[in-house]
């Protein structure tokens, strides 16, 4: 076992080349991956909706919502171009 995700993360590159979760198992191929998903197990939300102030985890999350209030519906159904 290891004292914090650093030395985690030191380990798998040094020894396996592979990033693991040390709280879930799911596996990264880069470190920034991983810092990043730590964020989930922390409760760390640094990514603010400035309408409605509602946080999010990952930026990507917050552009997602970010079109509810816009009312932006950019993703299309490849099978029949609904959206």
């Amino acid at each position: 076992a290891f004292q914090g995700v650093e030395k985690l993360v030191f380990h798998m590159r040094a020894q396996h080349f592979v990033f693991m979760c040390p709280r879930c198992g799911k596996q990264f191929n880069h470190s920034s991956n991983l810092n990043r998903h730590m964020n989930v197990h922390r409760g760390v939300k640094s990514h603010g909706c400035g309408v409605c102030g509602k946080s999010f985890t990952q930026k990507s999350t917050l552009h997602d919502h970010l079109n509810l209030h816009s009312g932006a519906r950019p993703y299309r159904c490849s099978y029949c171009d609904v959206r």
